[in-house]
Order: structure tokens, then sequence, then C-alpha cells
């Protein structure tokens, strides 16, 4: 008798908890600016994007802490059970990012989970062996594999107008009665990516040099778009470089008398220091946007577009001073 009841409330207390999860994951009604969507994402772009359009109706945030290299990110359990309780997960897409796949799979409403890159054409992905360091000693330490595409796929701002219009209609299926406010804030955010695109375009039209010095493989995406190469002192997923990569790199910036190396928020600059003193090349930042620093995060008025005008600054510099 006593096994029959701990049978019976175990089948109670699991059905309740499934009930829970499963009241968690419905569509989210009546949406309004008390009561928004509450949505996670990956890269601070793609909060930075789901922000703007979804305006005072979205409660956003990205599930990396301030300075994390997406790399080696892993979230915790209490996070995992957090983001799949949102309304929305948005992300690249499963090849780009094992996390994110992870995380998508415990989510079992297909509606609430947005992989915006799931769509865009296989010409215009770039494969994650694209461009890699060949090292003496390979790092077995990485916390989870290394997706098949390159990941850093939301610094182009032509594919970020498709990103940004595959989040729009998602808010509009979601939430139809606020359709014209998210048609407006997306027309504005679209035409903030064409100025981008337009500027990208006008300093890499006639550059003096064809290659830019990068602490890791981030910039694939700009590169490939407009016409010049990247140079990553560490690889695409921040692989630490053998002693002879670091050498040839010195080589080649003292054969094409490279002045300038870019520094990103979030990786560590130890190997680009030793870069920097070897060649004696003057550095110059740049946000990749995966994730904010710990001063940005506290910071008002951060957005893709704020970010990336500086970014086309330092790459002004190092292809045309």
């Amino acid at each position: 008798m006593k096994k029959i009841i701990i049978l019976v409330l175990t089948c109670v207390i699991t059905i309740v908890v499934s009930a829970c999860g499963n009241m968690n994951k419905e569509v989210k009604k009546d949406v309004s600016s008390n009561n928004k969507l509450k949505i996670y994402t990956t890269a601070f772009a793609f909060q930075s994007f789901t922000e703007q359009i979804g305006g005072k109706y979205v409660d956003v945030a990205s599930i990396y802490p301030p300075g994390a290299d997406l790399h080696s990110f892993e979230p915790t359990q209490k996070e995992m059970v957090n983001i799949a309780k949102g309304d929305l997960f948005i992300y690249s897409n499963n090849e780009m990012d094992p996390v994110a796949k992870k995380i998508a799979s415990s989510i079992n409403n297909s509606h609430l989970k947005l992989p915006v890159a799931e769509g865009i054409s296989s010409k215009e992905i770039l494969e994650s062996h694209e461009h890699e360091h060949e090292h003496e000693h390979e790092d077995e330490t990485h916390s989870h594999e290394a997706g098949s595409e390159d990941p850093h796929v939301w610094l182009d701002p032509v594919l970020n107008k498709k990103f940004a219009k595959v989040i729009k209609d998602d808010l509009v299926k979601k939430d139809p009665s606020h359709k014209a406010y998210y048609e407006k804030n997306y027309k504005t955010l679209r035409g903030d990516l064409e100025h981008i695109d337009q500027e990208m375009k006008h300093i890499t039209k006639h550059a003096k040099r064809d290659k830019v010095i990068i602490s890791h493989d981030s910039i694939g995406y700009l590169a490939h778009r407009y016409g010049f190469e990247q140079e990553g002192v560490s690889g695409m997923n921040n692989e630490e470089p053998s002693q002879r990569d670091l050498m040839d790199i010195v080589h080649q910036i003292d054969d094409t008398k490279q002045p300038y190396v870019l520094y990103e928020q979030n990786i560590s600059s130890k190997v680009t220091d030793v870069i920097q003193k070897e060649s004696h090349t003057t550095p110059l930042s740049f946000h990749n946007m995966a994730s904010l620093s710990k001063a940005e995060a506290n910071q008002n008025n951060i957005s893709y577009q704020t970010l990336m005008q500086q970014n086309i600054k330092s790459l002004d510099k190092a292809l045309n001073e």
C-alpha cells in the first residue's frame, strides 16, 4: 500500500510539473507595455534589433553575461529553465551555434524559438574552416564543440536586414494588434542598416590595404562582403595560436607593413599584445557584438548602430591610413 501511495504521488507531481511547464510555454496573449513579451537572444546584435523593433512591448536580454566569450560559454541549468520559460528565444541557427541548439532543444513549442539565419542561402554562409591556424597543439579544453558554420553572421549589415525582418514578422505574428508599431520601427532599423552598408562600401571601395589583423577571426562576413581579408591572431573559435602561428603573423605584418591590430572587447589581449610588441603596431578597438563589456552593460543607448559606427572608423583606419 505504501509503495502504491508513493507511486501515485510521484505521478501527480510529474503531471503538475509538466502542466506548469506547458503553461509557461504557451504563446503570450494580450501583449501591452505592462504585459511585455519576455525575449532571450544569443548575440547582443540580435538583442539590439529586437529591442529596436519591439520597443515598449518587449523585455529583451542576451543570454551572455557581460564580457562573455561565446566560444566558451555554457548556460547553467537554471539559466536554461529561465530561457525556456520566456516567450521567445532568438539565435542564429543550430549549425552556427551548438549551445543555442542545446537550449532550443529544451523548448518544445516551436513557436517560442526563432533561428533567424535558418532561411539564409548557403551561398551567404561561411564555413567555420574557411580560415584556421595550423596549431601545433590542439586545445582539448573547449567546453563545447564548434559549429560547422562561421557564427559571427550578425556583423554583416546586409544579412542583418534579413534577420531584422524575420524578427519583425515573428513579433507581428505573436502580437498582431501592434503590427503598425513594429513595422514602423523595423523600417527605421532597415534604413540604418542600409546606411551602414553604404558606409562600409565607401571605406573599402579604394582601400590602400587588402588585409586587417584582428584578435580573432570574427570579421569573415564583413571581409567577404566588402572585399578584404582578415588575419586573426586566434582562430575563429578563439583557439590559442602556436608559437609558429604568432611568428608567421609577425612576419606577415612586417612584410606588408601593417600599422594596426584590431582588439575585441571580449577576447583576451595577451596573445594580441605579443603581436603588437613584436611588430610595433598600433592597437585599434573593434566590437564583435557577441556580448557587451562589463562597462557597456551599465550604459544606455548602446545599439548595433552605435557600435558599428565605431567599428567603421577602426576599419577605415586599418585599411586606409
